[in-house]
């Protein structure tokens, strides 16, 4: 995974590839400098890993991160909210697929713990 961290106006700003750029905005703009909430979300991964949950949701002020042994998704509440299971089958059914890499992006678990381990000492 490649991405690049930078001091903005607003505070720290994680830019990331094109098809992740959903994972630098969360970054940006729902966890920030907090380094304490930083901190939970890889206590949260070494539960996962550590099998104490199989899987967890954190919902955020824009977003859903979705986590679990293998994989993160991360997703905008707007898209969340206008896009359910069955609309997304329908789409598909239909040729059609929905796609903002601003509002939605996927990783391996292990990518996203180096990224927010790379975040937290950049933060801290």
């Amino acid at each position: 995974m490649e991405y690049q961290f930078y001091q903005g106006a607003r505070g720290p700003v994680a830019e990331l590839s094109m098809e992740q750029a959903a994972i630098g905005r969360w970054l940006t703009e729902e966890i920030g400098a907090d380094t304490d909430r930083i901190s939970g979300i890889l206590n949260n991964i070494s539960q996962i890993k550590d099998g104490i949950f199989e899987a967890l949701d954190i919902n955020g002020r824009e977003f859903i991160l979705s986590l679990n042994r293998d994989e993160v998704d991360i997703k905008a509440n707007s898209v969340s909210q206008q896009y359910d299971d069955d609309s997304a089958a329908q789409m598909n059914e239909e040729g059609l697929n929905f796609y903002d890499s601003e509002e939605v992006a996927g990783c391996g678990l292990e990518d996203f713990e180096e990224l927010l381990i790379a975040w937290l000492e950049y933060c801290g």
